[in-house]
């Protein structure tokens, strides 16, 4: 019996689905600026409903340097799996071609070949395992990150006295993409004037590293209200330099 090596091409395909996977989560996103935070409401200026704010957790993901510090490192590691791979690969496939020199009915040729076979299924299995070992350390970094971004925005809310944080994406639609503007009507924001706290809580979130045990400072944190005369409510355009791949965050697209 001679080995198929579709077996292998399947091992690979599995591994290069795993490293798009996390490479899609865990690439560094593009060095776009970070929002800054519009200017703090005047006094007396507080509209009626302003108890309520609205927050884009991607863009939080987005911007948070240890968050994206951590996916990288996942990314790496995959990239290193990857190449042990394709050097056992490689190295199987040498085997297997050194097998024609032997009679298949030898009994060398049947040592070698179940050798080889063994050789693959240990490499399969370790595919699979390294697979999981990988999606189970984004599921912490996520589950970490996002407690963090929750424990921030508590404190700025109970600091503002915002009884109600609503997620929002800030991203605009675009005409010609029928993925973002089916995300655009289906947002559950239809328009706020000047209540997104979200660049406060990227600011918060970077200044130190995170200690559960620890009451968030909080940036600066103003009364939500009505916008400043004159301040943009709104983050500046995002540049397009650096990798293209962006962290996808459950719940949203970026």
């Amino acid at each position: 019996m001679r080995l198929s090596f579709q077996s292998a091409a399947a091992a690979a395909i599995l591994v290069t689905l795993c490293g798009l996977s996390a490479t899609a989560l865990g690439q560094a996103p593009p060095a776009a600026a970070r929002p800054a935070p519009a200017a703090p409401a005047t006094a007396g200026a507080e509209l009626a409903g302003t108890r309520v704010a609205v927050i884009d957790i991607a863009l939080i993901f987005k911007h948070h340097d240890r968050f994206n510090g951590q996916m990288n490192d996942i990314k790496r590691d995959i990239e290193q799996f990857e190449a042990y791979v394709r050097d056992q690969q490689k190295t199987m496939k040498s085997r297997h071609d050194e097998l024609q020199n032997y009679n298949a009915t030898s009994p060398e040729y049947k040592s070698r070949e179940a050798d080889l076979a063994r050789t693959q299924a240990d490499l399969q299995l370790k595919i699979g395992m390294e697979r999981k070992n990988f999606l189970e350390r984004e599921a912490r970094v996520y589950y970490q990150i996002y407690k963090e971004i929750e424990a921030s925005v508590k404190t700025f809310a109970q600091r503002a006295r915002i009884g109600l944080v609503l997620r929002f994406n800030s991203d605009d639609m675009k005409e010609d993409d029928r993925a973002s503007v089916l995300q655009g009507v289906n947002r559950a924001v239809v328009y706020h004037q000047g209540l997104d706290i979200t660049a406060y809580i990227i600011e918060d979130l970077n200044r130190r590293p995170f200690n559960p045990n620890e009451k968030p400072a909080g940036p600066g944190l103003p009364t939500v209200g009505a916008p400043a005369p004159g301040a943009t409510t709104q983050p500046p355009p995002r540049t397009a330099t650096g990798p293209a791949s962006r962290p996808i965050v459950p719940g949203g697209t970026r």
